[in-house]
């Protein structure tokens, strides 16, 4: 019986949970079960977990989403299992649709998330996964387009299989589970509708971008080390976080590691098209051209 277990990790989650009761209880096929593991919170995030029927395990001690998200797959009874975050709401046909994939040889379930603001509930990235990249090399598609974790339904054993989320990781952790899934030959099947929505705010963890950045550019490394015949797509993805580090944070370190990275496997940042910058390229040292490049691109942006 294709039973599916909901588990929600929780950390002064209490403010969450109501908002994200509302979308479970509008689930046009219900959860088997909903666990909620309280990861030291200092709130009543437990007792308000349990008012609303979930079952709670307790800790006196805040280890991170991968270690709850760990021991609640351990604890569930069902065999799939759905993680989702506490500040995050499901389409009410979550279930449903994602169930209606599960058959024999799929382990992971996708369905494409939109991550909006807050408040205002503005589209800030649409979180899209294709089929046929995932059929053609699962591995190559989850490193250079990640997939979140509440966008997807597994097959517990499978999951469970591989030891879960890598608790070393407090970011990035969810996208690196997908590429170890596809590492030992998962197969994923994708439901071609936004059926998660990531709720946006500055409380999270996401927060500290310099460390989600060197999060994913130490991913990165290991990748480059396990999958040699991906070097090009692993350059293409640090480059894109130096680019990150360099614009957005301005965080001069993290963006020279990437180029680092690049250079070590073979490729030269900015990647472009553009005559001039290629010819640029053999005379300017490398952040100035991703400078440079980004300048070109959006010289609105430099005005502000």
């Amino acid at each position: 019986m294709n039973s599916c277990s909901l588990l929600i990790p929780c950390h002064n989650a209490a403010q969450y949970l109501p908002r994200l009761w509302e979308t479970i209880r509008s689930q046009t096929i219900p959860f088997d079960e909903i666990l909620c593991y309280d990861d030291g919170s200092t709130d009543n995030t437990a007792e308000i977990a349990e008012q609303l029927g979930a079952t709670v395990i307790r800790s006196k001690v805040c280890r991170g989403a991968a270690f709850a998200r760990n021991r609640l797959a351990e604890a569930a009874t069902c065999s799939w299992i759905h993680f989702h975050d506490a500040d995050d709401t499901l389409h009410p046909e979550f279930l449903e649709q994602t169930k209606a994939k599960i058959q024999s040889g799929i382990d992971v379930i996708v369905c494409h998330a939109d991550w909006v603001e807050e408040i205002t509930r503005d589209l800030l990235i649409p979180r899209r996964y294709r089929q046929q990249a995932l059929e053609e090399d699962a591995l190559a598609a989850t490193i250079t387009n990640p997939i979140g974790v509440i966008s997807c339904l597994y097959r517990k054993a499978v999951f469970l299989s591989i030891e879960g989320f890598n608790e070393s990781f407090q970011c990035w952790e969810d996208a690196d589970l997908h590429v170890r899934l596809a590492a030992i030959g998962a197969r994923f099947s994708v439901v071609d509708t936004v059926l998660a929505y990531s709720l946006r705010h500055d409380r999270g963890l996401s927060r500290n971008q310099v460390n989600c950045a060197q999060c994913r550019l130490q991913l990165l490394q290991t990748y480059a080390d396990q999958f040699e015949g991906l070097h090009s797509s692993i350059a293409a993805e640090a480059e894109q976080v130096a680019i990150h580090a360099l614009m957005q944070l301005r965080d001069l370190q993290t963006a020279r590691r990437a180029v680092e990275l690049c250079l070590s496997l073979g490729q030269r940042p900015p990647t472009t098209q553009n005559p001039m910058l290629k010819v640029l390229k053999a005379f300017l040292p490398t952040l100035q051209m991703l400078y440079l490049q980004q300048w070109i691109r959006n010289p609105k942006f430099f005005s502000i």
